[in-house]
């Protein structure tokens, strides 16, 4: 009966100690390796924008050219009622 009582006593307290002791560094080695993996990401990539930034490069008018034309003659707009 006493083996009994120790078994119980194990396996209701011992147990799920060693468990939830496992599955923390378990989950801890993860957490780090994910990590680490993020840094290596934006060393990697340093100039990724983020949502919502904007980039505007300036295009200089080019000076002495003309201008593209699209061809076709301007026909004014009338209304037809």
């Amino acid at each position: 009966m006493v083996k009994f009582i120790i078994i119980l006593a194990l396996i209701f307290y011992v147990l799920p100690k060693l468990i939830k002791w496992a599955l923390k560094g378990f989950i801890v080695t993860q957490v780090n390796k994910v990590q680490q993996d993020m840094r290596q990401q934006q060393q990697t990539y340093p100039h990724q924008r983020r949502e919502g930034e904007i980039d505007v490069d300036y295009n200089p008018k080019n000076k002495g050219k003309k201008p593209e034309s699209f061809g076709g003659d301007y026909v004014d707009y009338e209304e037809v009622k």
